[in-house]
């Protein structure tokens, strides 16, 4: 069974499959029984996946295997899939018996087509089903009902019955016990609305983003609603939900017969205006989408330049400050993930920057030997079978989805135009594990060694100087090549580890017997 509803199928198939073992003399020895779970898949289904356990087992004490119909296997999408799980009771030699269909499963022609149309017959019942239980939620939302799932930070869940009289608020994890009854939503405690309304104001009129109010709300010590701090991310979930202006909007995401979850073009959700009462003003909330929709937007390459060259018209400079200090203006971000450096963008729109030459030759320079450096140690580390991906705007890689490295090539500063020292600074914007250093000459393409700092070696945001006059207190991180990252790259078994720590435990006891001997 998979419902409540259905919460007598399985006294009834128990009591079908005792009459049928009764009358032919058959000795119950073990039950198999999935309660409260759906058929859809195998592997939500412990008792089942046990049973083809105990099939291929030589120790099993049954021969036979009593079944009260086809469908009881699961209602599976492929029908073949249950029609391999019977095969694989009989190529162990168990019989399998339906004890209330009207055929014997004794492998004749007819009784393999009764077999596939009824797992068909059982497949479609699901999809009839899911269809149903999808078209009862619509009609539930238009007629401005909740469709399930947690209210919303300033909102709660009120229980209300037929006829749309208010019962009570409901508890979080509370649900309703009675089938008329049905869900609404409504503004919820008086701060928590005001600190939702606050925080559209902020968005709205101040320069501030969602970060910035996940920071000012847990500098003041007020919680989310789980207990825990704001992150941005549950910052933008409050802006962008539109029940949050009275609309009910559902079937945004979709997961039919337990397929993946996979998300519904917007113009195929099911929307119902004034459904509930809302917390914010409509226009307060417009004008939040419009700047929300501002800084999801992402410039194509002709609105960057453009965008560039209003700047330039306007100030006559252009750098990051510049870039930074005006709203309209392109992002530095944007920059540099489009061209990969200022310095290519100013060629592109043909701005000539009051900048040393010799200090833009060597950044050019650093840039090409980064770009071919990450190109090399990618190739490496693919070969050796990691998967390996490069984000150019930051000179990151991340290994395996897991280990993330910054790698970077810097020539050096001078001292009195003619004392070279080399600085590292590790980024402060965003996280990695390990800041890869690779040091050259002025202008030169050769690259004289790399550092390899970890996490915590450097302080973040500070330039630190690891080279100069000869010397380095940095020497344990240095390297003449990469072979030590392809190293910390290799993925290792956790049986490997504990191996290694047994046998080193094992001589540090021996080397303490011999040196007590």
């Amino acid at each position: 069974m998979s419902t409540d509803h259905q919460q007598c199928s399985p006294v009834f198939q128990r009591q079908a499959i005792a009459e049928y073992a009764s009358a032919h003399n058959i000795r119950i020895v073990q039950d198999y029984e999935d309660a409260g779970i759906s058929g859809l898949t195998l592997r939500d289904r412990p008792a089942l996946i046990r049973l083809l356990v105990d099939v291929e087992s030589p120790t099993r004490k049954f021969t036979t295997v009593l079944v009260y119909d086809v469908s009881r296997w699961g209602r599976f999408q492929d029908v073949d899939e249950a029609a391999f799980y019977e095969y694989s009771c009989r190529r162990a030699g168990v019989k399998v018996i339906y004890v209330a269909e009207p055929f014997e499963n004794d492998g004749t022609p007819a009784t393999c087509v009764m077999k596939a149309l009824k797992r068909a017959m059982a497949g479609e019942f699901s999809r009839e089903i899911s269809r149903k239980v999808f078209l009862g939620h619509c009609v539930s939302v238009q007629r401005g009902y909740h469709s399930g799932g947690p209210p919303g930070y300033g909102l709660q869940r009120i229980l209300v019955d037929a006829n749309r009289v208010v019962r009570r608020p409901l508890a979080p994890y509370e649900y309703k016990s009675i089938q008329t009854d049905r869900v609404i939503l409504k503004p919820g405690p008086d701060h928590e609305v005001a600190l939702v309304k606050k925080m559209f104001e902020w968005y709205s009129t101040r320069g501030t983003n969602a970060a910035g109010i996940a920071r000012r709300l847990n500098d003041f010590g007020i919680c989310n609603g789980a207990g825990g701090h704001w992150l941005a991310r549950n910052i933008l979930q409050i802006l962008r939900n539109e029940k949050y202006i009275g609309t009910n909007v559902y079937s945004r995401t979709s997961s039919k017969l337990d397929a993946a979850w996979e998300q519904v073009p917007e113009t195929e959700w099911l929307r119902v205006p004034n459904a509930f009462e809302p917390v914010v003003d409509r226009r307060l909330f417009a004008a939040v989408q419009k700047k929300l929709s501002r800084v999801r937007h992402v410039p194509t390459r002709d609105e960057i330049v453009a965008g560039l060259r209003k700047v330039i018209a306007k100030t006559g400079t252009m750098n990051q400050a510049t870039l930074r200090r005006y709203a309209s203006a392109p992002s530095v971000e944007s920059v540099m993930r489009e061209f990969g450096s200022l310095n290519e963008a100013y060629k592109v729109v043909g701005y000539t920057p009051n900048l040393n030459p010799e200090r833009s030759e060597n950044r050019c320079v650093e840039r090409r030997m980064e770009r071919l450096s990450a190109d090399i140690t990618i190739e490496a580390l693919e070969r050796q079978g990691h998967r390996v991906a490069y984000a150019k705007h930051t000179d990151t890689l991340c290994v395996d989805g897991t280990l993330r490295l910054q790698l970077v090539v810097r020539s050096p500063w001078l001292i009195n135009d003619h004392l070279p020292y080399w600085v590292a600074r590790w980024p402060d914007c965003f996280a990695i594990d390990f800041l890869i250093y690779g040091r050259i000459e002025r202008t030169s393409t050769t690259l004289l060694d790399f550092y390899l700092f970890p996490r915590g070696s450097l302080k973040p945001g500070a330039y630190t100087v690891i080279y100069r006059n000869g010397t380095s207190q940095f020497e344990t991180f240095r390297r003449d090549n990469l072979k030590a990252l392809f190293e910390l790259s290799d993925i290792v078994p956790l049986q490997a580890i504990g191996r290694a720590f047994a046998d080193s435990k094992i001589r540090g006891e021996s080397g303490g017997l011999d040196g007590q001997r």
